[in-house]
């Protein structure tokens, strides 16, 4: 720009002097309509040259005001991009320590770029969830957007309400191409939902595609007991690769349901295997009030050779709390209990001192 202006100039001085370098005044002369302008050469150029100087300052004045306006909108922008920022950042750093309260705080109150408005939302509503407020999660959970919805499966299956994702779910689980989550999550909407039919034609899917994992086998088996009022008769219709999985809940709900007489074979062919006593302990650790006394015997005959076996000794105590034995049990929990293991059997534990009465060794365990 600066070097077209020098280069007008340039013409402009050498129009201007040239007249004079041959002896002569020069006139210009410029008639439109009936407006007619005449002067001289050098009148005429150095008129150009201010006219030129005011539109170059003009011009400079416009490009620095715009220069002025266009910084202290991008500082602007830029600071509201940054709180931005810092809002999800703090959130997320908040979910990550588990400070719901303070992940509240920090997003309920700041606004999030769009592209992470769907998480913003949805870590208000593990947040409200969290907080026990079903309601107000699934507000927050009805605001995200409907093609990330399925990514919020989990909070919606927590929060009680599964309907609006169950169709995808099903969509894309019955699909020859469905992934091993999607798998679950549909797993875990039929339980949400008791629809143990559709579950039951379901499993094998689920244990061909190697979908869930052990402990996620038995948390869906031991809900699918749970609720069955023919236990025994669920478990031996389901396949044998199946009852592998089924086994522990199988025997849990059994045990919680006071029937030990009728598994009392098998949790005598556990007691004989080391690796099994562990299980039987938790197995009996749920059990209600019910018969088998043959086990009973023979644990307290292993007890002899392993006095200190403390698997044996726990499933002893729960094993004489489901026969009503609780002066029995409560001298086992003496010896069994440990910092370890006192949260898990702390139930138990509390059922045998209170009915026999010691209720301060009771009281002393939520101490």
């Amino acid at each position: 720009m600066i070097r077209l202006i020098l280069v007008i100039l340039a013409i402009a001085i050498l129009l201007a002097v040239s007249p004079m370098l041959i002896g002569e005044v020069g006139y210009v002369l410029i008639s439109f309509n009936q407006t007619t302008i005449e002067g001289s050469i050098v009148a005429f150029c150095a008129t150009f040259i201010v006219i030129a100087l005011g539109l170059y300052l003009a011009y400079k004045l416009i490009r620095y005001v715009w220069s002025l306006y266009s910084r202290t909108r991008h500082r602007f922008f830029a600071r509201s991009e940054e709180r931005k920022q810092a809002a999800i950042e703090q959130g997320v750093w908040c979910l990550v320590n588990g400070d719901y309260e303070q992940l509240e705080l920090a997003l309920d109150n700041n606004s999030v770029a769009e592209s992470w408005q769907d998480v913003r939302y949805a870590m208000l509503a593990k947040a409200a969830l969290q907080d026990n407020n079903a309601n107000k999660a699934i507000i927050y959970l009805d605001k995200i957007s409907p093609g990330n919805q399925l990514k919020a499966a989990k909070l919606w299956l927590a929060s009680g309400d599964s309907s609006t994702v169950t169709g995808e779910l099903k969509e894309l689980a019955e699909s020859k191409k469905a992934s091993a989550l999607e798998l679950k999550l549909y797993a875990e909407v039929l339980v949400q939902q008791q629809k143990w039919s559709v579950l039951e034609q379901f499993m094998p899917r689920l244990l061909s595609k190697k979908a869930l994992t052990e402990t996620q086998w038995r948390v869906l088996f031991s809900a699918y007991f749970n609720a069955q009022s023919d236990i025994n008769d669920k478990y031996q219709s389901l396949s044998k690769s199946l009852k592998a999985k089924a086994h522990f809940a199988y025997l849990s709900a059994m045990a919680r349901a006071g029937r030990l007489s009728e598994i009392e074979l098998i949790l005598l062919k556990m007691l004989k295997k080391s690796d099994d006593q562990h299980q039987l302990a938790q197995i009996l650790k749920v059990s209600a009030p019910g018969d088998a006394l043959k086990l009973q015997a023979n644990l307290q005959d292993a007890l002899k050779k392993e006095p200190d076996n403390q698997q044996l000794l726990l499933a002893l105590a729960c094993l004489a709390n489901a026969h009503g034995e609780y002066d029995l049990a409560a001298r086992v929990f003496d010896k069994a209990l440990t910092t370890d293991n006192q949260k898990d059997y702390l139930i138990q534990a509390q059922l045998s001192y209170s009915k026999s009465a010691q209720p301060q060794k009771a009281l002393d365990l939520y101490l």
